[in-house]
């Protein structure tokens, strides 16, 4: 690759994942444009060498289109764009309110479409890549995550579909998929786990066991943000890199949920679910 800074946008830059990319590639050399919007973070973004702040949220068309005309006014053209922001909604599906289910898809998918096209152009130009920061959700469904998983699930079929027509004129389209990881985002996930929320589901006492099972896992063993930035730097950098990159501790787990059958798996999945129950009852 070469060695001029390469100029690089990544979406949902204000914490987690995001803040960990910004930092890790621009202590790196490049030239980053961290999107945002929250106006404390952008404020601790500008103060980050090489990088530019720019407010983004990837739900707003005219922001969007503001973050380009910042982009080339700047003059350094786009060689990557790290498609990072996304929002979790969770919780039985069968309790799901649609307006919920469509919040989550205007921001994991719909929000990564119009971000995708409107920076396009500057990619092409560049002959640039694209990475999105999708999730083992994206090929693993959980119970009681639903509506994350599908947008997940939704995020791999359009990264395909859009790698297949853009590496024919020299786009790159790579996608991260991170198991895992230790960010703030348990902290969110600690205040949806209210008994009162589930008082009259059906599926309350699963969900809750499931979900304070994943919550203490996720505090205690996911890796650091740090982990997901290093495959990011490897998606921009590499001469020819993978399609996809699986972060976690049990990527060989991931790999055989793959290709297992799915009654398999739901058996599983299952277990698992007892095995929470009987950790709440004993506990």
């Amino acid at each position: 690759m070469s060695h001029e800074p390469l100029p690089v946008l990544i979406t949902g830059a204000s914490s987690g994942i995001g803040r960990a990319a910004v930092e890790y590639l621009a202590a790196r050399d490049f030239q980053v444009y961290a999107g945002a919007r929250d106006r404390g973070a952008l404020e601790e973004l500008s103060q980050i060498p090489n990088v530019t702040a720019l407010r983004l949220d990837v739900t707003r068309p005219q922001e969007i289109l503001a973050a380009r005309q910042a982009i080339e006014a700047k003059g350094t053209g786009l060689f990557g764009l790290v498609n990072n922001a996304g929002i979790t909604e969770a919780g039985p599906l069968m309790d799901v309110e649609t307006d919920a289910l469509r919040a989550q898809f205007e921001v994991n998918l719909f929000g990564v479409h119009a971000v995708t096209r409107t920076f396009f152009p500057l990619l092409h130009q560049s002959q640039g890549r694209i990475v999105m920061i999708s999730s083992d959700s994206g090929f693993f469904a959980t119970p009681f995550v639903g509506p994350y998983c599908a947008s997940k699930f939704a995020l791999e079929g359009y990264s395909d579909s859009l790698r297949r027509e853009l590496t024919r004129h020299g786009v790159r389209v790579i996608l991260i998929e991170p198991g895992c990881i230790a960010t703030a985002i348990w902290d969110k996930a600690r205040r949806n786990i209210d008994p009162e929320k589930y008082a009259r589901s059906l599926f309350g006492k699963e969900a809750l066991a499931v979900g304070r099972q994943a919550l203490a896992k996720g505090q205690s063993a996911g890796l650091p943000p740090r982990a997901v930035a290093e495959s990011i730097h490897l998606a921009l950098t590499l001469a020819k890199p993978k399609l996809r990159y699986i972060v976690a501790k049990n990527s060989l787990e991931y790999k055989l949920l793959k290709i297992l059958p799915g009654s398999y798996v739901d058996r599983l999945v299952h277990k698992k679910i007892d095995r929470a129950l009987s950790l709440e009852k004993a506990g």
